[in-house]
């Protein structure tokens, strides 16, 4: 018999492990979940229901506190940059590789938040804006030098 190949998401598993997409996965969940929400209202009031306690518990998260690392943040907006200057392979592969390399080079900022004030705090940090491209720059570098795919 032949062996079956076991395969995975990369970008689950990815979103699994940097917490940074959890606000884009939030956003999208938010509007798929009004869609739904319009299309219930709809069809019978049981759906709605749920719908609404659904809707209720994204609103309550929102006020939840959580823990925000801001170097992840800025290194993954710097990383799209750099990469049209520079010319790299822009394969998930070397993506990952380019931002773990930069991550372990630059020292980490942490911040303790609400979801709405993320982007405010964001802000204080931006003077780490030259030490973060220079840190992408090099990881581009080394990973153009040797990528793994």
């Amino acid at each position: 018999m032949a062996k079956i190949k076991k395969t995975f998401d990369r970008e689950l598993m990815y979103k699994k492990i940097m917490p940074t997409n959890l606000k884009k996965d939030e956003i999208e969940q938010n509007e798929t979940n009004e869609s739904v929400t319009a299309a219930a209202e709809n069809n019978n009031s049981a759906e709605v229901i749920f719908q609404n306690k659904e809707l209720n518990l994204i609103r309550d998260e929102k006020d939840e506190v959580i823990l925000y690392n801001v170097t992840e943040k800025l290194v993954l907006d710097k990383l799209d940059a750099t990469l049209k200057k520079m010319n790299c392979c822009r394969c998930d592969r070397c993506k990952e590789d380019i931002v773990a390399i930069s991550l372990n080079n630059l020292k980490p900022k942490y911040i303790v938040a609400n979801k709405d004030n993320i982007k405010e705090k964001i802000h204080e940090f931006s003077e780490m804006g030259k030490e973060v491209t220079t840190e992408v720059i090099k990881a581009v570098l080394k990973v153009r030098k040797n990528p793994r795919h």
